[in-house]
């Protein structure tokens, strides 16, 4: 993927090796061997929990005994602050991931943030990647192969299948209003995790991503929605979590479960982790909190536990149902 091709004054890359891996894994697919591992943590809007959630559920999953790969596909790179690793070799800006897709190197994380749970930040460098999918969607749209059209939107899922092997689960981050990075993300994924908040512009944002997976499903037809979480609500609102379950299965047309654990909004909890570098559940079992933040901190943190368990149950179902499809095959 190292070649580059020259076009209308542009250098963008050869995806030669991406079509000859996007056809080795639709065979995979075919033969039922194609593991669930990939979760995309994905919303068309901003500032609805995403990357709080992407990164407690991996430090979850990692704390299960699964070796669990964190990648940010998006140039803000607040994993780091989340996981406490700015300022450390393990925080590059996002040059590894920009390196793997850009120049077929290797997709290799920058370290281990926790035991078990290995990062590739997002940051700056992705720039470049988003500028280079710019430029291979337009080259795409100038062709007469249907296989160059849609050959553009598997470059993260080459880079990713090359070493999905060496992991149990890798959760994709996915920047909320980049249409390019989110179509190879969904393209890459196996299952899609969608946060959200209850109010019209947030339940918007679901909306898009809803066309943005059907676009992808063209390349990826085992693509599945895992679940919607809904965040920032409050623990004791239940009639009103009800109705935004409501709202959003009508929104989803019964395409995907609304998951049963919500998570609630704690402004001061969310500064704290921030602030520390560290998820809920890790904070919760600080003793130099004050009382009321430890208290709203140990509640966030069995919100994550929850809905951990719930991501896993949601898995374990999908898995069982290709199981099924394989045996009847």
């Amino acid at each position: 993927m190292s070649v580059h091709l020259r076009m209308v004054g542009l250098e963008i890359v050869d995806l030669s090796c991406v079509k000859a891996a996007l056809r080795r894994r639709l065979d995979l697919m075919r033969e039922g061997v194609h593991d669930r591992k990939v979760i995309v943590i994905v919303n068309g809007k901003g500032g609805v929990g995403k990357t709080s959630l992407s990164a407690a559920l991996a430090a979850a999953l990692a704390k299960t005994g699964l070796r669990v790969l964190l990648i940010e596909i998006d140039e803000q790179g607040n994993h780091c602050e989340d996981l406490g690793i700015t300022g450390t070799e393990l925080s590059d800006g996002g040059q590894a991931q920009a390196a793997a897709i850009l120049e077929g190197k290797p997709l290799t994380p920058t370290g281990e943030a926790r035991p078990n749970l290995f990062v590739i930040p997002g940051g700056s460098a992705l720039q470049d990647v988003v500028e280079e999918l710019y430029c291979q969607r337009r080259s795409a749209a100038a062709s007469d192969d249907p296989e160059d059209q849609l050959a553009w939107m598997g470059m993260y899922a080459a880079a990713i299948d090359a070493v999905r092997s060496l992991y149990d689960v890798i959760v994709l981050d996915v920047a909320p209003g980049s249409e390019p990075l989110q179509l190879q993300a969904l393209v890459a994924g196996d299952m899609t995790l969608v946060p959200t908040r209850s109010d019209p512009s947030s339940r918007k944002g679901l909306r898009t991503v809803a066309r943005r997976f059907a676009q992808a499903a063209r390349l990826n037809p085992l693509l599945r929605l895992l679940g919607v979480v809904v965040f920032a609500t409050t623990a004791t609102a239940t009639r009103v979590q009800k109705k935004i379950r409501s709202q959003l299965t009508e929104d989803l047309n019964g395409a995907a479960p609304v998951m049963e654990q919500t998570i609630r909004h704690v402004e001061a909890a969310a500064v704290a982790c921030r602030t520390y570098g560290q998820v809920p559940q890790e904070l919760a079992a600080n003793p130099a909190l004050d009382p009321a933040l430890s208290r709203s901190m140990k509640a966030l943190a069995g919100d994550y536990r929850s809905l951990t368990l719930e991501v896993l149950q949601a898995k374990a179902e999908l898995d069982q149902a290709d199981a099924n499809r394989k045996g009847r095959a």
